[in-house]
């Protein structure tokens, strides 16, 4: 199976990427000069516009060095498992691990209106198709299997990540106190429900 990961950033990008998101969510973008950055990396100002052109240019690359970490975490766990409803808790879990264990990058993907200009949209909307069929594919033997419902491609994403994305959103705004590790379960459990042919089963292939 093809992978469509992008490849890391090398050294000096990466250490001027983990400024660029320090000094975005102490100031926000728009107040974020190119200098601000400079401090933060001890980069040039010469070798930050060699690297990415312009402040659009880092706002993109730091979206898609997330972006890319994000799936490769939720496919990588899916992955790892061979039975579906364990395999759904895995991808729930990863979820939710890696927002708790990167906050001030899980706001930054979900800032993605504020921080990603038309002109790197498209190739954002591209990658993150690539990745979502990426994903499709390891599910597909379930569905030949008829563990999971056969539905619409773009049914899947709202009905297996929507309401954790959306209790994702409200512990980052500081709306939720419960911690998101103790969800996990429920949220799992809805989504399996939501997708299994019959939630009752085991969830492995011929069950």
């Amino acid at each position: 199976m093809r992978t469509t990961s992008i490849v890391p950033p090398p050294p000096r990008k990466s250490a001027i990427l983990t400024a660029a998101l320090a000094v975005f969510a102490e100031k926000g973008i728009e107040s974020t000069s190119i200098e601000d950055i400079c401090r933060e990396s001890q980069a040039s100002v010469g070798s930050i516009y060699h690297h990415f052109g312009n402040k659009e240019g880092i706002a993109a690359a730091l979206f898609m060095q997330h972006l890319d970490e994000y799936w490769t975490e939720l496919i990588t766990s899916a992955k790892s498992q061979s039975n579906a409803q364990r395999m759904i808790h895995a991808m729930l879990s990863a979820h939710i691990g890696w927002i708790t264990s990167q906050p001030d990058a899980a706001r930054y993907l979900f800032s993605r209106r504020q921080v990603v200009s038309a002109a790197h949209e498209q190739a954002i909307r591209e990658y993150t198709l690539s990745r979502f069929r990426e994903l499709f594919d390891v599910l597909k033997p379930w569905f030949k299997a008829g563990v999971l419902r056969r539905l619409p491609a773009e049914l899947y994403g709202p009905l297996l990540m929507g309401p954790a994305q959306e209790y994702a959103r409200e512990w980052l705004r500081g709306c939720v106190k419960l911690e998101p590790r103790k969800v996990i379960d429920e949220l799992a459990l809805a989504a399996w429900r939501s997708l299994a042919t019959d939630p009752n089963q085991s969830g492995n292939r011929g069950s």
